[in-house]
């Protein structure tokens, strides 16, 4: 992308932004925020052919996820177009949040816009991230797969988005959190673990316990694999806030954002218990 078509987009990704700020007059659309980034998100994607031909992956059936989180797929042209996607993606998280008068803090589970930050005040007003990975890039003609997430209020009340947020993967301020430093100047980190706090119990955490036989699926991501294992299976019983899967596949990375279910060589069943929101709906 050349210097005059990357400025272009970006002025044309700030005029989309102040309209749809102005465009609303919702009294809960303005106590999250002032000027969405989801739509930001939006009209970014829109740009151009490359961008819009992609896909919407991870939906979420399950609350808080289903009205909060929003994760998209698509295959960049070149290399370097993905990089220059990502840095003008990076821009626009940062003028979003400047807008918002808000500041970009950035955790392990990724880059949040928040307003106080560092103080008991803080409150999240949005999530974002966006990354590309080489690892699939034989399922794409030209490029990387680019994959960008955002998680924000849209209708809900202050209290109930921010305790919604704190389930997505927010990490309230208190003197012990710890934030990543980003390594490059303007750059956002990438996180290094899905942004879903496994602590904390939501609507699909407790669907998955009390329904022996469904079909779920867990994430794990060991130090020396750069992109993770899914393991599905079926609930076979619960306890004391456990759940036993009788497991019968293993596939290669995160099945809610990869391009393919690719199933790899393992046992044709075994047993994996672990905490019952560690677990996710995938069938």
């Amino acid at each position: 992308m050349h210097v005059r078509q990357f400025q272009s987009s970006v002025l044309s990704l700030i005029t989309a932004l102040v309209l749809v700020g102005c465009s609303s007059t919702s009294e809960s659309f303005f106590s999250s925020s002032e000027y969405r980034f989801h739509d930001s998100a939006q009209s970014f994607i829109s740009l151009n052919k490359t961008r819009n031909n992609g896909a919407v992956v991870d939906k979420g059936l399950f609350y808080p996820k289903s009205a909060f989180s929003f994760t998209y797929r698509y295959c960049a042209d070149t290399p370097q177009s993905a990089s220059n996607d990502i840095q003008e993606f990076h821009q626009l998280a940062k003028r979003v949040c400047d807008a918002n008068v808000g500041q970009l803090i950035h955790q392990d589970t990724g880059t949040w816009c928040v307003y106080n930050p560092n103080t008991v005040d803080e409150r999240p007003i949005f999530y974002t991230k966006i990354s590309s990975t080489e690892l699939w890039a034989d399922m794409c003609l030209d490029g990387p797969f680019v994959t960008l997430k955002v998680i924000e209020n849209t209708e809900a009340s202050q209290e109930e988005w921010y305790e919604a947020a704190k389930i997505l993967g927010y990490q309230p301020y208190s003197p012990y959190r710890k934030l990543v430093t980003p390594s490059e100047l303007g750059q956002l980190p990438q996180p290094q673990k899905e942004p879903i706090a496994t602590e904390l119990w939501n609507e699909e955490s407790q669907y998955i316990y009390t329904n022996i036989g469904s079909v779920v699926c867990l994430y794990n991501r060991p130090e020396n694999s750069a992109i993770g294992y899914t393991y599905l299976g079926t609930v076979h019983s619960v306890d004391s806030g456990l759940v036993k899967v009788a497991a019968t596949a293993k596939l290669r990375g995160d099945i809610r954002t990869a391009p393919i279910l690719e199933q790899l060589d393992w046992h044709r069943m075994a047993y994996i218990t672990a905490a019952a929101n560690s677990w996710f709906v995938c069938g």
